[in-house]
């Protein structure tokens, strides 16, 4: 860890206190840097619709359980419906909140490409995803992929594929 007194195990990025985040033993570990260079809101390589479908497809799919097993209609026939109908509703409010900020942040035609550091100094060019066509490919993804994982959780649950505990709750 660069910068400070000897025995100061934090110090900040780069050395530069204006970035904003803090380099730790734990931020500058190549194993920690690569797993998180690997998830797929920092693959810069991957185009930002694939990105959100990724990210969409994970949310989707895990947004069902809780309402079907902690839903109001948990004790019904009609728990998997709501809790899929929920999920669903869930992730249509998500798409459109991520299309406002969107369209709040980035405004067509004014995205400079700015180059960033990695944490180990390196240069890397700008992210497609921090532009309007962008991050609207990213927002639609994001809302086909979560809608897909919200069917994909129905129909696991529905045919049995997936076990749900009978006392969730203890």
């Amino acid at each position: 860890v660069n910068g400070g007194a000897p025995d100061q195990v934090i110090a900040p990025l780069n050395d530069d206190p204006f970035i904003g985040m803090f380099e730790t033993p734990v931020t500058s570990s190549p194993l920690v840097a690569s797993f998180l260079s690997g998830l797929p809101a920092y693959r810069a390589s991957a185009p930002p619709v694939l990105r959100g479908v990724e990210i969409g497809l994970v949310h989707g799919f895990f947004l069902v359980g809780p309402f079907y097993v902690l839903g109001p209609l948990r004790d019904t026939d009609m728990a998997l419906t709501a809790g899929t109908l929920s999920a669903a509703g869930t992730v249509l409010i998500a798409a459109t909140a991520m299309a406002m900020y969107g369209v709040a942040t980035f405004q067509p035609g004014k995205e400079t490409p700015e180059t960033s550091l990695t944490l180990t100094g390196r240069t890397m060019s700008a992210d497609p995803l921090q532009t309007a066509e962008g991050w609207s490919s990213f927002a639609g993804g994001f809302l086909t992929g979560a809608l897909s994982g919200v069917i994909w959780a129905n129909i696991t649950l529905g045919m049995g594929w997936a076990y749900v505990s009978p006392n969730p709750v203890l």
